[in-house]
């Protein structure tokens, strides 16, 4: 019986006890919740590089966990170097941050292979393999050269980069003819669909079949955006819920004659906290009625400390952020209450809820599943309004929201004053309409979609890997 599995960086392993954190992890528990399958990835943690990763497994409702440790050298070249160092600025339009090193690269190539093996170990000829993001570019290179000829899809959850960008990275040519060993490559917005298969046919001379098929050494290759949704009715269940013994990191008790404007980010150059900041001690200098009635409250993760500009942009946003409130705090106000803690996804859809704006600003994004969140925790009856980068994959979908352009600081202060005295009338239209998106195209919609594309592949041969083994249970849909 076919059976779906899938491989990303980071896998969340089950905890009845703990809710995750929210992101890709809970996108891809909720795609998985109701088939079944397997996950595949990296545990989180790390070992002595004299130690072999070990593969382990664990099951809980319907779904497989299979995990391993990374080596320190694996995580160091691996995540930190190629993934984080050159990819990930390239994706996301900072050329002037790309640091290139070739034994980087050559540990990414090996994570590839590592869990390509795995792959091959645990998979049956008609299962179908659903490999996610940026960090597993080669992965089904390393699945072919080991003779499968499974159906594997590959989704992009940031955005894809520019011809140019690629240009100035020396093994574009190794990675595009890597990505194009998929049969379908899923973008989040039509802007990224173009754009993958510009810089495919480019490098690889690929015949054009379609508008999103390209047919490269006798192999098709379906490129096609898919803008993943979320499960907008549980949201708003689980925002709505009482919970006993909360451990708010706002208290909103406090705050109840001020207007609250929520943020949520990683601590990560594409987010343009930097420039929301200096939006907002702008407007706190234009606008003096809105002292003492006015908090911005910004969840602000650190993360890739071990990464000089993410260590720099640490200390500028801290360095920011005690700047507006020693400028500007009055009595026992203060109008940036920033916290770098992880918060539960439970916890933070409440934290949504009792928000009355919710700002976005991201310099550039693959979709951005905060504003989409945010607008499904709302009070039907009392909605808060979305500020929404246009930069963001979400924008596409979102036009109901203020779009605002995040690189102008001129438009942020206008925006934030929309926002603030926005009629409880346009908010509910607003509301209405996004919602409506929400629900048009949730994440069912987006899983069911892809898989649908990826399972119409021909499988022109059947694989007999001689590393393939059984587990005890296999996890049918």
């Amino acid at each position: 019986m076919s059976k779906l599995i899938i491989l990303s960086n980071r896998v969340s392993l089950p905890n009845p006890d703990k809710s995750t954190a929210g992101g890709l992890a809970v996108a891809l528990q909720d795609a998985l919740s109701d088939i079944g399958g397997i996950w595949l990835g990296w545990n989180g943690e790390k070992i002595e590089n004299h130690h072999d990763p070990h593969f382990s497994s664990t099951e809980y409702e319907g779904v497989e966990y299979i995990t391993c440790p990374l080596t320190e050298e694996q995580y160091s070249g691996y995540y930190c170097g190629f993934a984080n160092g050159a990819l990930w600025p390239a994706m996301h339009n900072r050329a002037d941050l790309i640091e290139y090193e070739p034994e980087e690269f050559k540990v990414y190539q090996q994570v590839n292979r590592l869990f390509a093996h795995q792959l091959a170990q645990i998979t049956h000829p008609d299962d179908v393999i659903w490999v996610h993001d940026y960090h597993f570019l080669s992965v089904a290179h390393y699945c072919r050269e080991l003779g499968m000829q499974n159906r594997i899809g590959f989704f992009l959850h940031i955005p894809f980069a520019d011809l140019n960008i690629w240009n100035q990275l020396p093994t574009a040519q190794s990675l595009i003819q890597d990505l194009c060993q998929y049969d379908v490559i899923g973008l989040q917005t039509e802007h990224d669909q173009k754009r993958c298969m510009d810089v495919c046919h480019h490098f690889l001379a690929s015949q054009v079949i379609h508008y999103n098929v390209l047919n490269y050494n006798n192999h098709q290759i379906t490129i096609q955006c898919y803008p993943i949704g979320i499960n907008p009715e549980l949201i708003q269940k689980v925002a709505q819920q009482k919970k006993e013994n909360p451990h708010p990191i706002f208290e909103f008790e406090d705050l109840i004659n001020q207007k609250t404007i929520i943020s949520v980010d990683r601590i990560d150059y594409s987010k343009g906290l930097i420039e929301r900041f200096n939006a907002f001690e702008e407007f706190l200098k234009n606008n003096p009625e809105y002292h003492k009635h006015i908090t911005d409250l910004q969840i602000a993760c650190p993360c890739r400390i071990e990464i000089q500009a993410y260590k720099n942009l640490y200390e500028l946003i801290d360095s920011k952020v005690d700047f507006i409130n020693h400028e500007f705090s009055q009595d026992n106000w203060q109008p940036i209450n920033c916290s770098h803690e992880t918060v539960a996804h439970d916890d933070l859809m409440k934290i949504y809820l009792q928000s009355d704006i919710c700002w976005v600003n991201s310099l550039r994004d693959g979709m951005n599943l905060v504003a989409k969140e945010f607008v499904a925790a709302q009070n039907p009856d009392n909605p808060g309004v979305l500020i929404l980068s246009k930069y963001t994959g979400a924008a596409e979908q979102m036009s109901e929201a203020i779009i605002v352009d995040p690189e102008n600081r001129g438009d942020m202060i206008k925006a934030l004053k929309t926002a603030l005295t926005m009629s409880k009338s346009e908010r509910l239209e607003r509301y209405k309409q996004l919602m409506q998106g929400l629900k048009s195209f949730d994440i069912n919609d987006w899983r069911n979609a892809f898989l649908k594309d990826l399972r119409r592949v021909p499988v022109l041969h059947i694989f007999k890997s001689p590393l393939r083994k059984s587990y005890n249970r296999i996890v049918s849909y």
